[in-house]
């Protein structure tokens, strides 16, 4: 099932793909292991990992896909994501994918640092063919267990306990972002922003927004609006989504006398000029109510007229 003009993943094609390399997948399957410096700032590292080794990640990709498979895909929304919901986009969509990906080719770091948890994330590409636009691609935040760092680490060898490093970073059954045929599936929203590093695009896509909006003049004291409306996470989200949809804030400018009809509706505080051109920008209380309005995100349900909000609008 698809909702909401959905790309389509083929996560099940991808499996049996994945799973025709089961038996032979050594030297197709690549492992490396990714920090970030600044903006769009990577390195990595990549350790050799044995044939059987290569085997076990396989399987555990495999897992991971299954577990995902049958659930409904939407596209990417900066704002949110819905419970049990993959979200898709395509390559292009994140600045920082191609600064990651020549990481691992032209930027390989000779070893690895020695606090293992520099590493933000882990990716492990499998190779279909000689071509690298047909890697599949495998997204993971690392795992890290910093638990026992004052304590001893150990495991049980020949009776004996031994000790082992406490620096330690780990691989698990789960996924957060694949990519494959130029497509990235999330599965996990949040990593979105912690692999890719999305903030800052999001910050710029929030500041085309502005210009738009302070195009249109419908905005009095637009300078205090604009400069809280950077310094806010929640806003810069909201102003990212309005830019998949620009025209959407001409609509508003046009049909300004139904934002002064929903303000009243609604009972929300805030002000118009004198002719009622303009929303008067206050202070920050006021920061969500208007950006709100800007995404048209208030409703008012048709059989029995309830009011509402729709957060991920």
């Amino acid at each position: 099932m698809s909702i909401s003009g959905t790309i389509d993943t083929n996560i099940t094609g991808i499996i049996n793909k994945i799973e025709s390399l089961s038996g032979e997948v050594e030297g197709k399957l690549v492992l490396y292991f990714v920090k970030k410096g600044r903006t769009n700032n990577y390195s990595a590292y990549k350790p050799s990992i044995s044939g059987e080794l290569q085997e076990e990640l396989l399987k555990l990709i495999v897992s991971s896909l299954k577990e995902i498979k049958d659930m409904d895909t939407t596209d990417f929304n900066p704002i949110g994501s819905l419970d049990e919901t993959l979200e898709t986009c395509n390559y292009d969509y994140v600045e920082s994918l191609n600064d990651i990906l020549e990481s691992t080719l032209d930027k390989l770091l000779p070893n690895p640092p020695e606090n293992l948890s520099e590493f933000s994330f882990y990716l492990i590409k499998i190779k279909f063919d000689t071509n690298s636009e047909n890697d599949f691609l495998c997204f993971r935040r690392v795992t890290k267990f910093k638990n026992l760092q004052k304590g001893i680490v150990g495991k049980i060898f020949n009776n004996e306990f031994v000790k082992i490093s406490s620096d330690l970073i780990g691989i698990d059954s789960f996924l957060d972002i694949i990519g494959y045929d130029k497509k990235l599936t999330i599965a996990n929203h949040i990593s979105m922003e912690r692999i890719f590093d999305i903030k800052a695009q999001y910050e710029e896509n929030a500041k085309r927004t502005l210009e738009l909006i302070k195009n249109t003049g419908m905005i009095d004291n637009f300078d205090d609006f604009y400069n809280d409306s950077i310094s806010d996470g929640r806003s810069i989200r909201g102003l990212t989504k309005i830019l998949k949809d620009p025209e959407r804030v001409n609509q508003v400018h046009e049909n300004f006398e139904k934002v002064v009809e929903l303000v009243a509706n609604m009972e929300l505080e805030i002000n118009f000029n004198e002719d009622k051109t303009k929303m008067i920008y206050e202070n920050k209380s006021q920061l969500q109510k208007m950006t709100f309005i800007l995404r048209d995100a208030y409703y008012q349900t048709f059989i029995i007229e309830r009011k509402g909000l729709d957060e991920l609008a």
